[in-house]
């Protein structure tokens, strides 16, 4: 009984003109019988008013009077409704341009979301590192990690992805489809922060290695350098010792030993150093690691991210030809969202 009423109330709201017109001529016609049936009363009783005794005339005079109120009056709600279907119009319009403006700023954050995930530097992090000036490189790895932070703030003040959704739980449709779609969004989005982030680290890590390689190198080539100079001055005091008497001797013997032990010294710090060094194949292990999530971040992860997006977008855009339809947006069931995928296709 509920739905008939509310299918009636629907049915009216829609075709309230069509409906003051039809009831406009059932006045006459059930103005007619009312008269018949007070004739017959007041001829059996004379309990009541009677028309009796109008004409024809009387009757198309009262009919031509009433039709012209009647044309005036329909006229008049057409009117009313063309000037409210303008007015509705300009308004829809208007809130299908703003919602309009907002797609495009949501469409250029997602757009510089997106971007922000630059692994090129990576490999360019990698590959320049024969260049002695590491400070570069981090300050590279600075700028990226800045970049991401930066379009962070943005995704999370200028979309609407990044929500709490307490406006949905007294919705009919919760979940709908947009809703789900901005969560897969939000989830995959700060997974693969947190995973470009391990990788900036790992970068970092990486080139603070191989920096210290080439500290230590540079260290071993300076100290063979001084070992050699040590060896060519033993040589130069051990052939000169033979010439000097006893009190030079035995300053010498005390010089030769010092530098024996300045070279012993210096032997034991380059082979210590040796140890330590990282030959190619270790480095290769180290930058296992940043490659591995280069892949799932530029295979994986950025494709899908940019799917989701794409789908985000169309859907809001949808969302915009409605607003301009009927001022309305129309929401879907998670669920039921698929059979409309397939319809538009």
């Amino acid at each position: 009984m509920k739905n008939k009423v509310d299918k009636i109330k629907i049915f009216i709201k829609k075709y309230w003109i069509l409906c003051i017109v039809i009831f406009f001529i059932m006045i006459p016609l059930l103005l007619n019988v009312g008269l018949y049936i007070t004739d017959i009363i007041f001829n059996k009783y004379g309990l009541t008013l009677t028309a009796n005794g109008l004409e024809n005339k009387d009757w198309l005079a009262f009919l031509s009077t009433y039709l012209s109120v009647v044309i005036a009056f329909v006229g008049i709600c057409l009117a009313w409704e063309s000037s409210n279907a303008d007015r509705k119009r300009e308004k829809n319009e208007k809130l299908a341009q703003e919602y309009g403006e907002d797609i495009k700023e949501e469409k250029n954050v997602l757009i510089e979301v997106c971007q922000s995930f630059n692994t090129d530097i990576a490999w360019k992090i990698m590959i320049e590192l024969d260049n002695p000036d590491t400070k570069e490189c981090k300050r590279t790895l600075q700028n990226a990690r800045e970049q991401v932070l930066n379009a962070q703030v943005k995704f999370e003040l200028l979309t609407d992805i990044a929500d709490n959704f307490q406006k949905c739980e007294k919705c009919n449709f919760n979940p709908c489809y947009d809703k789900e779609n901005m969560i897969a969004i939000r989830d995959l989005y700060y997974k693969m922060e947190n995973l470009y982030f391990d990788m900036l680290e790992n970068i970092n890590s990486y080139i603070d290695k191989f920096d210290q390689q080439r500290i230590d190198k540079n260290k071993i080539s300076i100290n063979e350098k001084l070992v050699i100079n040590n060896e060519e001055m033993l040589l130069a005091l051990k052939q000169r010792i033979i010439y000097e008497d006893e009190v030079k001797m035995q300053n010498t013997f005390a010089e030769i030993q010092k530098i024996e032990q300045e070279i012993s010294c210096l032997n034991f710090e380059i082979n210590a150093l040796k140890k330590q060094e990282i030959d190619v194949e270790k480095m290769n292990e180290l930058a296992k690691p940043i490659i591995e999530l280069i892949n799932v971040i530029t295979q994986e992860m950025k494709p899908k991210m940019i799917s989701y997006c794409k789908s985000y977008i169309g859907w809001k855009k949808r969302h915009k030809e409605e607003l301009f339809q009927d001022g309305t947006q129309r929401f879907v069931r998670f669920p039921e969202c698929s059979e409309i995928l397939k319809s538009q296709e």
